[in-house]
């Protein structure tokens, strides 16, 4: 597990100590295809990387006229943070798309062990506000994407 965590880009220059806390309290789960992981709007209590799989992110722009965008993540990529770094509820849906396992671990232990280390708390912020920023231009340019994933999985 510290290797796999040690390989991301997320954790360079991480301490083999840090790595070692981190594997320490790392959770694992797997998801079987269509199971939603995460719901767009529910408190953001955990951080997660995926560690083999397939999942889609939604995000539900406006009810009433079903405007969804998304895109897709694949092993190690991760999500989550933009709930606990701005301490909001979750700003989009997580669905998995293929078998999948995702590490993870509680607001409490993603603040105390990747949000501490400034080089991790830098690169964190700086892809939350892009992601934020990239999810208000899409909504803009578009108004109305609708994934094929929305369609095979009915959400």
């Amino acid at each position: 597990m510290k290797d796999f965590l040690g390989g991301l880009e997320l954790f360079k220059g991480f301490s083999a100590e840090r790595l070692e806390e981190l594997a320490n309290r790392v959770k694992a789960r797997k998801y079987n295809e269509k199971d939603i992981i995460i719901r767009q709007g529910e408190n953001s209590n955990y951080f997660y990387i995926i560690k083999e799989g397939l999942v889609g992110v939604i995000v539900e722009v406006d009810k009433e006229r079903e405007e969804i965008m998304g895109n897709l993540k694949k092993a190690g990529d991760f999500f989550g943070e933009i709930g606990i770094i701005y301490n909001i509820p979750r700003s989009a849906t997580v669905i998995a798309l293929s078998q999948t396992e995702v590490l993870y671990w509680n607001d409490k232990d993603f603040m105390e062990l990747i949000f501490s280390n400034e080089d991790a708390r830098k690169n964190l912020q700086t892809l939350a506000e892009k992601r934020l920023m990239q999810n208000e231009e899409t909504v803009e340019k578009y108004k109305k994407t609708i994934l094929d994933v929305i369609y095979r999985y009915n959400i």
